[in-house]
């Protein structure tokens, strides 16, 4: 078998509506012991017993205790540790810690070090450094995830592990002799060893880029002098997303066959990782780390934070969050709010609600040096517990019953916009014309639909869209063909399609398409584009669409639209543009597609989406939720388990409510009203 043939390890079948495959709901905290005397660590069992831990993540940053010395093995302070953990009730998930290799690798094998876009080694001192392509790296990786996996495989307090730590965090690309290698034998795989193939996809007629054999090509570099072939940095993206997966890959083997009954996860979300490809492929879960500080505008935390949740949904389904966000969090240039009392525990639920179905916080006790000190955990430097504590202590209770409660369902969507597909939105990357990044678009969607109360999420292209009424497409100019006959089918059955300038005029090599646009969707939406421009200096030359009896400014891009088998919803104004077609309609089959020659910022879908929610037939979630009140629906054929969030700065009342059981105060609820504080949730198991 090729190495580049390599077929996933994990459950393959990944869906939105998947729920994590976990028998438990985990609940607890990444634990670094070896930062801490005896002493500070005395009381943290009883503690954390507490607070309803039954898991903590350890030792993805300890390789140098592990192995201190080559071929030099030690356990003993991780086996302490795990054993007394494990008499009160707590297991443990364990790290291959290849995030940071120890100073005797790097110094005594420096090729292993990653080589950034100017020929700059890294160095140590810092974590990531070392480069997945680097057979001398990989072999050492196998050594020590063989090592512990053969040590704990028996251990009855190991649960699981999670592979590496946030592969890609900080530094992506690579460009050091090992990669230089294995990009050359990646394309000869994927091209079949046929470089006219490879010439013919990258279009290398254009500036005498012809090749002639594939040890002439380079890793692209931009700004080297120019501008690099777009079809070639994505083919470099797709080699970086496979270096990735098969290190990985290479860990998960050994571990499953080490120990079977083993979960293994992995912490994202980061750049150049193809999370619906092999990678999440050969994981039991996803592992999202989620941190709502990192924005700044409170008042966004919470649709900002669901679109966030949602993405990583529909790249596999349900997920673990192996790092959620305990306190302020800073590292040298910034640090982040402090969440204030009762706002932690709302985005738990929040998480929970969106489809988390085991959750840890970041960190257990904040850590009094390196570069992550004033990363605040759960306990203070002081190791004295405090507001935060006793905050934890009550989710920890709430999850015993809350937990066990969710798992098995799926969250409960009727719209969606399109996420996660990994060419689609490096393709962008690589010629992104100023224009705004499709995931930033189809959040601008997710949030007006949020803000208006529907069950929104986000669902990729080729997963299953049956239960939807409402379906964006936020410009994707790469586009599979392969996804046009279940969109169709989407249609013809009763969905309404929304597709938006731009959409399907690259093909999968990232070239543009020789159709007219809107290439392979042009018979689907009938329309075809006629003219098409970028609005730089929309205050000068003013562009606006009709609608009704509103204008609606346009200030980002147009396009004048030929209507073949559709009809006008809405005109241009302005200019050349003046009464041409902008936005299309057509009925097909049970349903509609609509085809936007714009991009669908706010101003223009908070006019639009009560037209889209007529025609599509939605409704709100829970009709009586007030604004401001996140409500989402978890289920499992007839269990319906009910969330509300309160994100409003007071208190609200919900009037009407599902009757059933308040799965955290354990009363029966009626179905009356239902007040919230602050940051105040409901969970409420229908029935």
């Amino acid at each position: 078998m090729s190495d580049y043939d390599l077929k996933a390890l994990g459950n393959a079948k990944i869906s939105h509506l998947r729920p994590a495959k976990t028998d438990r709901f985990w609940f607890g905290a990444p634990y670094y012991p070896e930062h801490w005397d005896e002493k500070t660590r005395e009381k943290d069992p009883e503690r954390m017993a507490a607070a309803g831990f039954n898991i903590v993540r350890m030792a993805e940053f300890a390789w140098d205790m592990i192995e201190p010395r080559e071929g030099e093995f030690e356990v003993s302070f991780f086996d302490q540790m795990i054993e007394r953990l494990g008499k009160k009730g707590i297991m443990t998930m364990l790290c291959t810690p290849t995030a940071a290799p120890p100073r005797w690798l790097t110094v005594g094998f420096p090729k292993v070090v990653r080589v950034n876009d100017n020929g700059v080694p890294m160095c140590h001192g810092s974590r990531q450094h070392c480069c997945h392509n680097n057979e001398m790296f990989r072999k050492f990786s196998w050594i020590i995830t063989q090592k512990m996996a053969e040590h704990y495989k028996d251990n009855p307090y190991v649960a699981g592990w999670q592979t590496d730590n946030e592969i890609n965090c900080h530094f992506s690309e690579c460009h050091c002799e090992s990669c230089q290698k294995e990009f050359q034998k990646f394309l000869r795989w994927k091209y079949e060893g046929d470089i006219s193939l490879l010439n013919k996809a990258w279009g290398t007629a254009f500036w005498a880029l012809t090749y002639v054999a594939f040890d002439d090509i380079e890793t692209p570099k931009r700004s080297k002098p120019t501008y690099v072939n777009p079809a070639c940095e994505l083919d470099y993206f797709r080699f970086v997303a496979f270096s990735v997966a098969r290190f990985q890959h290479e860990q998960v083997e050994i571990l499953r066959n080490a120990q079977p009954k083993w979960f293994i996860t992995h912490n994202g979300i980061m750049r150049l990782v193809d999370y619906r490809g092999l990678f999440t492929k050969d994981l039991d879960f996803l592992g999202y780390d989620r941190y709502p500080m990192f924005d700044n505008d409170h008042q966004n935390r919470d649709a900002g934070g669901a679109y966030q949740l949602d993405h990583v949904r529909s790249l596999s389904g349900n997920f673990m969050i192996p790092e959620h966000q305990a306190g302020p969090g800073g590292q040298m240039p910034y640090f982040h709010d402090n969440p204030e009392p009762g706002e932690i525990r709302n985005m738990t639920y929040s998480s929970v609600a969106r489809g988390c179905d085991s959750i840890l916080y970041f960190r257990w006790r904040t850590c009094r040096f390196g570069a992550e000190e004033y990363w605040c955990g759960i306990l203070d430097h002081d190791n004295i517990p405090r507001r935060r504590y006793r905050e934890f202590v009550q989710i920890g209770n709430e999850m015993k019953k809350v937990g066990k409660e969710v798992l098995g369902t799926s969250v409960f969507i009727d719209c969606a916009v399109a996420s996660g597909d990994f060419d689609s939105g490096y393709a962008h990357a690589t010629y992104p014309l100023g224009l705004p990044d499709p995931g930033w678009m189809g959040g601008v969607a997710h949030k007006m639909l949020y803000n208006s109360g529907y069950a929104v999420g986000c669902v990729h292209p080729e997963d299953d869209l049956s239960g939807l009424k409402l379906y964006i497409i936020p410009n994707w100019p790469l586009f599979n063909p392969e996804w046009v006959p279940s969109l169709e089918k989407f249609v013809k059955g009763g969905g309404t399609l929304v597709i938006s300038a731009r959409t399907a005029s690259k093909d999968m090599d990232n070239n543009v398409v020789p159709e007219t646009l809107p290439g392979c969707l042009r018979r689907l939406a009938g329309v075809s584009v006629e003219e098409y421009g970028k609005l730089n200096r929309p205050e000068q030359r003013p562009f606006a669409l009709k609608f009704k009896d509103k204008k609606l400014k346009s200030e980002i891009w147009y396009e004048i639209l030929n209507l073949e088998d559709a009809s006008v919803m809405a005109k241009w104004s302005g200019r050349h543009l003046d009464g041409k077609p902008a936005i299309s309609f057509r009925k097909l089959g049970k349903g509609n597609v609509i085809y936007a020659g714009t991009y669908l910022t706010e101003n223009i879908l908070k006019v639009l989406i009560p037209e889209l929610a007529k025609i599509a037939g939605l409704k709100p979630v829970w009709p009586s939720a007030p604004g401001g009140v996140e409500t989402v629906l978890r289920f499992n054929g007839k269990k319906k388990i009910w969330f509300f969030m309160n994100h409003n700065d007071g208190k609200v009342t919900v009037k009407k409510t599902p009757a059933g059981e308040n799965l955290i105060t354990g009363a029966k609820n009626s179905g009356k009203a239902i007040t919230l504080e602050r940051y105040g949730v409901a969970v409420i198991r229908e029935g």
